[in-house]
C-alpha cells in the first residue's frame, strides 16, 4: 500500500497520514489529506497532477546522511550544488528540477517556505534539514506559484519532518568509500605523462551521522513537543586514479597502445612556469618561455615552451572530490489543543554546517597582473639570471616596456606550489523559527495563521591565495641593495611597503622561500546574511453547510483563501582582497553587497468543484483552479493562476490534466550585486580569424588575442553584475496523464504524465561562449551581431583581457522550456494470494522520464538550442533522454526482513560541441569533432540493503551502493573545457550526475524506547 499510492503520484499513506487536515465533512466522516501543491485536503490519493515521494523505506535503504543525495537519484531532478564541489563549491546543497536551475525550485519545510541559504546564491539550502528526521518527500514538478508564490517555476520539494514523536529514538549511520583505482586506461595515460599513480584499494571518505529524537505527549494528551539533536561528519576525498591528472582531448580516437597522442591525455596547467615577453603595444616582443632550474639561484634558464608534458602543472589530485563537512543541528516541534478552536504551534530549527573547498595552489596567473592584467619586472633585478636578462630585456638591458625604460613587460603563468594548495573554508549558521495557530471555524471551515523567521549567517575564508599588489611590488628589485624598490624610500622620501620581500620566480619552482611566500601570501574573508520575514493566514473548507455542490456529486465544494507578507534581504561583506581583486585566483573585483531587500503582499485562493460523482462512466469528474496577485516592491505587480481537471470514467483509470500560469520575481542578487569583472574558459574566435565582424577588430588573426591562460584553459575576462530593471520571470505548465489501477491484477498502478514547461524572459546572463560565437561564428546574422557584439568590449589592441571583457550582467534574456514523460510502476505482490506460503512478499517501483525537450533561447528571438540527450560547453551537465530508478523489495518471512535491489539507471549522452548549431559551434564556427568526448554511454549503478528489525527497539539496516565500484566518465577537463566550464563538474567529471567516490558501504541502527 505504501508504494501504491507513491505511483499514484500523490504520496505514500505514511506521508498522507502524517499531514492530516483538521477540516471535516458535514454529512460524512470522511479521511482528509493536504498533498504538496494544494491546499485543499483531499478525498482520496488522487490530485490533478502528479506528486512523486521519497517513502520512508526508500530513505533507509539508500543509505545516505546528505537529502541532496536522495534527490539526485530521482529522474526530475538535475545535479547542482553537492559536497562533491570544491572549485565551483557554495558550502551549500541545492536541488534542480527539470533543469531549469535550482532558483526555480521551491523548497518547503511541512509546506512553508524554506529560507535562502547563502547570499552568494540565495536559494534553499538542503543542508538545513536533517536527514535522520525526515519522514518523507514530496516532489511536485511543474508550477505552482499559485499556492506557494514565486520561484516554483521548475516544481516543489517538500519535506515532511517527523512530529508528534513520544519516546526516546537515536538513529546513527556510518559510511565508508572503497575505490578499487585499477583503471588500466588512465593508469597508461598517466605514465605517458610521467605523473604519479594513485593507490590502488583505496578505503576513505569515512562518514557518519547520529541524531537523538525526544518526544512527549502532555497529561491530557492534547499536547505534545519534539526535539532533535544531531551531529553529522564527512571526511575529504581526493585520491582517485580518474582525477590524478587533468585531461586532454587530442581530438582522436583512444588507442591503447599510444596514449601519449591519442584520444584523451594527461594534460596540466600552461601556469606552471610559462612567460611572454611583450611590447606597449602587447605584442610578442621575444618568445614563448618555459623556465626551468632547480630552485637555488642563479640556475633559471629560459627555454622554448613547447607544451611538453614537463612543461605543464598537474592541478588534477590536489581537489577535493569530496568535501570535510561537519555539521550540528537541533530543534523543536510543538502544539497544544487549548480548544478545538484554538491550536497554537512552536517550531525551531537550528544548523550549523563548516566545510572546506580544496584545489591546487594559486599562481601568477598570466593576464591577472596589476600592470593591465600583466607584470612588469625591471631589468637589473639581481634575482634573475644572465640569460632570462638577455631574452626579456635584450642586449641592452632596456627592456620591452618604451613607456618605463629598463623594464620587461610580461604574462607569467607561475604556480606557486610553495605557498600551498588554496583552502575555502565555507560556514553557514541558519535559524529558522515558526509561531502559529490554526482552529475550527465551524460549519466544515478552518483557519491556519504563522510568522515566520528564517536567518542564515555565512562566512567564507579563503588561505594560500596571491596578492596581485605584492606580487608586483616584490618583482620590483633594487639591484644594488637587493631589498625591494617598494621598500626604500622613493624619490619623495616615502616607503611605500617596509614589509616587502623581494620575491624570486627566476630559479624555477621551489625558488619562491618560506618568507617569500609570506609576503605574497594573500587571505580572503567574506561574511554576509540572508533573512527571510513571513507572516501568512488562511482559511480552507466547503460549502457544505449552504448546499452548494453539484447536483451529480456528492462532495461539496471546497475553496481556500488567504493573504500573506514576506521579505527578503541579504548583505554581504568583502574584505580589501576581495573587493579590490588582489586575489590571483578569483578572477577580478568581488564587491560586497550593502543589506538590500524586497518585500512582497499577495492574496491568493483555491477552489475545487466535484461535478459527477458515482455515475455511468464519471465515477468521479471534478475541476479545480486557483489564483494569485502579488505586488512586489522591486518588480510590481504580478498574477499566477491555475485550472485542471480530473476524471475517472471507471475504477481502473483516472485521466488527469492541470495548466498553470506561473512567476518567479527576480531574487536580491539578480537585481542588486554590484558590477565586477570575473573570468570565463574561451578561446578568442578573432584570434583565429580576420573575416565578417573580426575584420574591423585590431590584430585580428593573431596570437596577440588569445587570452591568457588559467587552470589550463585560455580565460577571458566578463563583465557581471545586478539589474534593477529587470521583470519578473512569468512561466507555463502543463500536465496530461492516466492513472491506471486495474482490478483484475491486484497490485499493480502506473501512472503516465507528460510535462510542458515554458518560462519567458527568464532572468540569467548571456553566456559569454555564446556571445563570441553569434559575433564572430560562421553562422552569425545580421541580426545576431545587432545583438551580440555590443556586449563585447576590446581594449586598443583587440583583446579581451587586459582591460578588454565581455559584458555578462543580468537581464531579463529568452526563454527556457522543457517537454516529456514521466513513468510511475509499481507492482505489490504477496506470495500467500499464490498459495506459495512461507516465502514472504515482494514489490517493485520504477520511476523514469523520457526527456523530450529542453530548450534555452538566450536572447529573444535569435534563435534556440536544445540540451536533450547532451551535455558540454554550453549545455553542462548531462540531460539523458531517459533516466530511471528502480526499487525491488522481497520483504522475507523471517523477523520481518526486507532485502532490497536498487538499479539506478543514466541514459547515454552527446557533447554539444560536436553539434552543427550556432549557439554550440565554439570551435572557430564550426563542430569541433572532438572524438574521445563525442557521447558518454549509459551508466548503470546497482545497490544492495537490508532492514533487520532485531527487536523490538532495535532496528539495523545495512548496504551496498554502486556495488561494483563503477568510475564516473572522464572527459576533457582541458582543450575544450568540458568538465571545467560548468558549475557541476570536478576535475574530468560531473560528480553530481554520476557516483564519483566508488563502492558506498553504509551500517545504520536505530534504538527506540
Amino acid at each position: 500500500m505504501l508504494r501504491r499510492s507513491l505511483l499514484l503520484g500523490v504520496a505514500s499513506i505514511a506521508a498522507l497520514a502524517g499531514a492530516r487536515s483538521v477540516s471535516a465533512q458535514t454529512d460524512q466522516s470522511i479521511e482528509t489529506v493536504v498533498v504538496t501543491g494544494s491546499r485543499l485536503p483531499q478525498q482520496n490519493l488522487y490530485s490533478s497532477r502528479p506528486v512523486t515521494a521519497i517513502s520512508p523505506e526508500e530513505i533507509k535503504f539508500e543509505g545516505t546522511t546528505d537529502v541532496a543525495t536522495l534527490l539526485n537519484n530521482l529522474p526530475e531532478a538535475f545535479a547542482d550544488q553537492t559536497s562533491t564541489l570544491s572549485a565551483t563549491s557554495r558550502g551549500i546543497a541545492t536541488v534542480d528540477l527539470r533543469g531549469l536551475g535550482a532558483k526555480r525550485t521551491l523548497v518547503t519545510i511541512n509546506g512553508s517556505r524554506l529560507m535562502p541559504g547563502d547570499p552568494g546564491d540565495p536559494v534553499a539550502d538542503l543542508d538545513d534539514i536533517p536527514a535522520a528526521l525526515v519522514d518523507h518527500i514530496e516532489v511536485l514538478t511543474g508550477g505552482a506559484s499559485t499556492v506557494y508564490g514565486s520561484d516554483a517555476l521548475a516544481g516543489v520539494v517538500n519535506f515532511i519532518l517527523r512530529k508528534d514523536f513520544e519516546g526516546v529514538e537515536l538513529d546513527g549511520t556510518a559510511s565508508i568509500e572503497q575505490a578499487p583505482n585499477d583503471n588500466s586506461v588512465q593508469r597508461a595515460r598517466l605514465a605517458a605523462a610521467g605523473y604519479p599513480e594513485v593507490p590502488e584499494n583505496v578505503w576513505d571518505g569515512e562518514a557518519g551521522e547520529a541524531t537523538l529524537l525526544l518526544g512527549s505527549n502532555t497529561d491530557n494528551g492534547r499536547g505534545n513537543v519534539t526535539a532533535y539533536l544531531g551531529y553529522r561528519s564527512e571526511q575529504p576525498v581526493t585520491e582517485r586514479d580518474f582525477s590524478a591528472c587533468a585531461l586532454a582531448t587530442t581530438f582522436k580516437v583512444f588507442n591503447p597502445n599510444d596514449p601519449l597522442h591519442t584520444g584523451l591525455i594527461c594534460g596540466g596547467s600552461s601556469a606552471y612556469n610559462r612567460w611572454i615577453s611583450l611590447d606597449d603595444y602587447l605584442r610578442v616582443q621575444s618568445y614563448d618561455f618555459f623556465q626551468t632550474g632547480n630552485g637555488t639561484p642563479g640556475s633559471g634558464r629560459f627555454e622554448p615552451f613547447t607544451r611538453a608534458p614537463d612543461q605543464k602543472y598537474n592541478y588534477g589530485p590536489g581537489n577535493y572530490l569530496r568535501r570535510p563537512d561537519t555539521r550540528y543541528v537541533g530543534g523543536f516541534f510543538a502544539h497544544y489543543t487549548v480548544n478545538r478552536q484554538l491550536e497554537p504551534y512552536a517550531s525551531f530549527m537550528f544548523s550549523d554546517d563548516d566545510t572546506v573547498a580544496q584545489i591546487a595552489p594559486s599562481a601568477l596567473f598570466a593576464g591577472f597582473g596589476e600592470v593591465g592584467g600583466f607584470v612588469e619586472v625591471n631589468c637589473g633585478n639581481p634575482l634573475m639570471t644572465a640569460q632570462e636578462r638577455a631574452l626579456l630585456c635584450g642586449a641592452d638591458g632596456s627592456g620591452s616596456s618604451n613607456v618605463v625604460p629598463g623594464e620587461a613587460l610580461l604574462l607569467i603563468g607561475r604556480r606557486a606550489v610553495e605557498v600551498g594548495d588554496r583552502l575555502t573554508d565555507f560556514r553557514h549558521t541558519a535559524y529558522r523559527m515558526q509561531v502559529g495557530a490554526k482552529g475550527d471555524l465551524g460549519s466544515g471551515w478552518t483557519y491556519d495563521v504563522y510568522s515566520q523567521y528564517g536567518l542564515t549567517l555565512y562566512s567564507q575564508s579563503l588561505r594560500n591565495d596571491l596578492s596581485v599588489d605584492r606580487v608586483q611590488k616584490a618583482l620590483q628589485v633594487d639591484p644594488l641593495t637587493g631589498a625591494c624598490y617598494a621598500a626604500e624610500p622613493n624619490a619623495f622620501g616615502i616607503v611605500v611597503d617596509p614589509a616587502c620581500v623581494p620575491l624570486d620566480v627566476f630559479n624555477g619552482i621551489g625558488s619562491i622561500t618560506p618568507t617569500m611566500a609570506k609576503y605574497i601570501r594573500a587571505n580572503g574573508f567574506q561574511e554576509g546574511a540572508t533573512v527571510e520575514q513571513i507572516l501568512s493566514g488562511s482559511v480552507t473548507g466547503d460549502f457544505g453547510q449552504w448546499g452548494v455542490r453539484s447536483p451529480l456529486a456528492k462532495g461539496p465544494v471546497q475553496a481556500s483563501f488567504g493573504a500573506e507578507w514576506r521579505s527578503e534581504s541579504l548583505g554581504l561583506k568583502t574584505d580589501n582582497e576581495f573587493a579590490s581583486g588582489d586575489l590571483y585566483g578569483s578572477g577580478g573585483p568581488a564587491p560586497g553587497l550593502p543589506l538590500s531587500g524586497f518585500d512582497t503582499s499577495e492574496a491568493f485562493g483555491e477552489i475545487n468543484v466535484p461535478l459527477i460523482e458515482e455515475q455511468p462512466f464519471a465515477k468521479n469528474l471534478a475541476i479545480n483552479g486557483g489564483y494569485r496577485y502579488a505586488s512586489y516592491s522591486s518588480a510590481g505587480p504580478v498574477t499566477s493562476y491555475k485550472y485542471g481537471i480530473e476524471w475517472q470514467p471507471v475504477d481502473d483509470l483516472r485521466v488527469r490534466g492541470l495548466y498553470e500560469r506561473a512567476v518567479r520575481a527576480p531574487n536580491v542578487l539578480e537585481l542588486f550585486t554590484p558590477t565586477g569583472f570575473g573570468g570565463f574558459v574561451a578561446s578568442d574566435p578573432c584570434a583565429m580569424s580576420t573575416i565578417g565582424e573580426c575584420a574591423g577588430v585590431p590584430n585580428a588573426g593573431t596570437k596577440l588575442l588569445t587570452c591568457p591562460g588559467g587552470a589550463g584553459n585560455t580565460v577571458c575576462i566578463d563583465e557581471t553584475g545586478g539589474n534593477i530593471l529587470l521583470k519578473p520571470e512569468k512561466g507555463r505548465t502543463a500536465t496530461v496523464g492516466v492513472v491506471l489501477t486495474p482490478q483484475f491484477l491486484d497490485g499493480f498502478a502506473a501512472t503516465v504524465d507528460y510535462f510542458d514547461i515554458h518560462v519567458d524572459g527568464f532572468i540569467g546572463t548571456v553566456d559569454p561562449l555564446i556571445t563570441l560565437a553569434e559575433c564572430y561564428g560562421a553562422n552569425a546574422t545580421r541580426a545576431s551581431e545587432s545583438f551580440y557584439c555590443p556586449l563585447v568590449h576590446r581594449n586598443a589592441a583587440g583583446q579581451l583581457f587586459g582591460g578588454g571583457y565581455v559584458s555578462n550582467q543580468n537581464t531579463n534574456t529568452g526563454f527556457l522550456s522543457t517537454t516529456g514523460v514521466d513513468v510511475q510502476l509499481d507492482y505489490s505482490l504477496n506470495f500467500e494470494d499464490w498459495n506459495l506460503h512461507g516465502i514472504g512478499s515482494v514489490s517493485l517501483d520504477l520511476i523514469g522520464t523520457i526527456l523530450d525537450t529542453l530548450v534555452t533561447e538566450p536572447a529573444p528571438g535569435l534563435g534556440s538550442y536544445d540540451c536533450a540527450g547532451l551535455y558540454g560547453l554550453i549545455c553542462g551537465g548531462p540531460a539523458p533522454r531517459w533516466r530511471h530508478r528502480l526499487r525491488v523489495t522481497w520483504n522475507t518471512p523471517w523477523d520481518d526482513v526486507s532485502l532490497s535491489f536498487g538499479w539506478r539507471h543514466m541514459g547515454s549522452v552527446s557533447l554539444d560541441a560536436n553539434e552543427n548549431n550556432p549557439f554550440f559551434t565554439v570551435c572557430g564556427g564550426k563542430p569541433c569533432n572532438d572524438i574521445p568526448d563525442a557521447k558518454i554511454s549509459s551508466f548503470d549503478y546497482l545497490d544492495l540493503a537490508i532492514d533487520w528489525p532485531v527487536r523490538k527497539g532495535v532496528e539495523l539496516r545495512a548496504g551496498v551502493n554502486n556495488i561494483f565500484a563503477k568510475e564516473p566518465p572522464m572527459v576533457d577537463s582541458l582543450n575544450l573545457g568540458v568538465a571545467s566550464s560548468t558549475d557541476v563538474s570536478n576535475v574530468n567529471a560531473y560528480p553530481g550526475s554520476y557516483d564519483a567516490l566508488g563502492r558506498t558501504i553504509f551500517v545504520a541502527v536505530t534504538l527506540k524506547d
